[in-house]
């Protein structure tokens, strides 16, 4: 018969282990946050140094429940719960491990200090301390250890809440030739960011439900990567999916796609709530929110490839943490997958949320002619194999005009010119500069205004002197010419200027 032996992992190996997770700056620092979020504070003061000549540590201070001496003391210990334990709904955890495994990836030393009551508790994991003895041993500081600390005076001036302490910064020095000051004062700006948009939904809440984030005295400021406020943002109806969680209790998970309006209809401030433009496309697909806290963003989950004509598409997914084993969700909150008992559900619930958007899309690039009515300047033809091809149109009433006069020799080298501009369109850089909506449309000055009317003067003057018609019916006739059909504002300034002259 077996028996049961004790196996203890080798407390300096095991910590060094953890430590390459693979957390990046950003995530640890979030995953830090959620502790913060988990006891109910309303400010976290992500606290960086102000000067080279500052002691170098970071610190997260919250105004959250804090904990007593006992409480910390868990808290503190690896695998301080299972992860098929049962949470509070509130709860960002789940493994017990994020905020060692976070801070020890970016450091060498980890202390948190928090109040009980009246009184302050703290602990320190030093893994130069670790290697030393080769034992789980956690530091319990002392009264004058704790004064010493830096930024202890913010937390003793609050009265409440809970202090973590980033020191020695081995991974940072490493990676930097040691500038750990310059670096960290660079991933305080990435941060900003990254912060803005996981928990957008905290720091947009009202009242006593709102997140204040601040780096140092910066207030950060919440994303909103679906523009829910703006008006051509396209909100459509929200779907619940019923799913049974390991242990048969029926949970909801609640989807909600938008389409976000063309880069020419938004305002510098959308384009700053969406986090910039430059990357539009890569940040189409699934948003997967856990408790409100985003987790994984601008993924498919390999159910479509991303694509030009849904680059605007966003699906809001909400997910219980009841449902953390379903989706596997990583320690890091980095990685999720789409359980297979939903896939096709998800497949269905998203479709005509794509069509939308592929539609909307296609309309606006004219692949087809969308009103027969309307004289294009540029005709799409059809090759083989469901391909095509760009020609000016050589029957649009512009290039008759422009045609008729034009001598024989001259025509012939304007289809030179023509011929070789349709046979070296820049597609290729025109789909990256596209894709990177880093295309500016021509703007709507006053002087173009003044351009078009001009020319329109021009053609309506020389079709009387052809045609000898009625001006209005030339005029009207005119501006089915896409040149003018932009401009239907100058049409009745046009039959008002020629009935004057008659």
């Amino acid at each position: 018969m077996s028996k049961d032996r004790k196996l203890i992992p080798k407390a300096s190996t095991l910590m060094g282990s953890l430590r390459s997770m693979g957390y990046s700056f950003e995530s640890a620092v979030a995953d830090v946050i959620d502790n913060s979020i988990s006891s109910h504070a309303q400010n976290v003061r992500v606290l960086f140094p102000t000067s080279p000549m500052d002691e170098l540590a970071l610190g997260f201070l919250d105004d959250g429940d804090g904990m007593s001496e006992e409480v910390l003391f868990e808290a503190m210990r690896y695998g301080s719960y299972s992860a098929e334990e049962e949470r509070a709904e509130d709860d960002l955890g789940r493994f017990g491990m994020g905020l060692k495994s976070a801070s020890l990836s970016q450091c060498r030393c980890l202390t948190v200090v928090s109040f009980d009551g009246d009184n302050l508790n703290g602990l320190t994991w030093d893994y130069n301390h670790i290697l030393e003895i080769e034992d789980w041993m956690i530091q319990e500081l002392s009264f004058n250890e704790i004064a010493s600390l830096p930024y202890i005076e913010k937390l003793k001036i609050q009265s409440k809440g809970t202090l973590v302490i980033w020191q020695d910064f081995d991974v940072i020095s490493k990676s930097s030739g040691g500038q750990v000051y310059s670096t960290l004062m660079d991933l305080r700006i990435s941060l900003e960011n990254t912060l803005a948009l996981i928990f957008h939904r905290f720091l947009s809440g009202i009242g006593n439900t709102r997140l204040h984030i601040y780096l140092n005295e910066l207030d950060i400021k919440p994303m909103d990567p679906f523009l829910e406020q703006h008006p051509k943002t396209t909100i459509k109806k929200e779907i619940k999916l019923d799913v049974k969680d390991s242990t048969g209790v029926e949970r909801l998970i609640f989807i909600r796609p938008y389409i976000l309006p063309f880069a020419t209809e938004l305002k510098e401030k959308d384009k700053q709530l969406i986090g910039g433009i430059e990357n539009l496309r890569s940040k189409q697909g699934f948003y997967i929110y856990r408790n409100k806290r985003l987790i994984i963003w601008g993924t498919w989950f390999g159910m479509k490839q991303r694509a030009e004509l849904t680059k605007n598409t966003r699906i809001r997914v909400d997910i219980p943490n009841s449902l953390d084993d379903m989706w596997s969700i990583d320690i890091k909150k980095q990685q999720a997958a789409i359980p297979k008992q939903i896939l096709q559900r998800l497949k269905r619930s998203i479709e005509e949320a794509l069509d939308f958007s592929v539609r909307q899309q296609t309309y606006r690039g004219r692949i087809k002619k969308v009103d027969e009515n309307i004289d294009y300047i540029w005709d799409r033809k059809e090759a083989r194999n469901n391909t095509f091809y760009y020609l000016i149109n050589r029957e649009s009433k512009l290039f008759q005009f422009v045609r008729d006069k034009m001598n024989e020799e001259d025509y012939g080298y304007l289809e030179m010119l023509l011929t070789e501009i349709e046979n070296n369109i820049p597609i290729q850089q025109m789909y990256i500069d596209k894709s990177n909506e880093a295309i500016s449309a021509p703007e709507e000055t006053a002087d173009r205004l003044d351009d078009i009317y001009q020319l329109a003067v021009t053609m309506v003057s020389t079709m009387i002197e052809a045609r000898g018609s009625d001006v209005k019916t030339i005029i009207e006739d005119l501006f089915k010419v896409e040149t003018f059909h932009k401009y239907p504002q100058l049409k009745e300034k046009l039959i008002e200027n020629f009935a004057t002259n008659d």
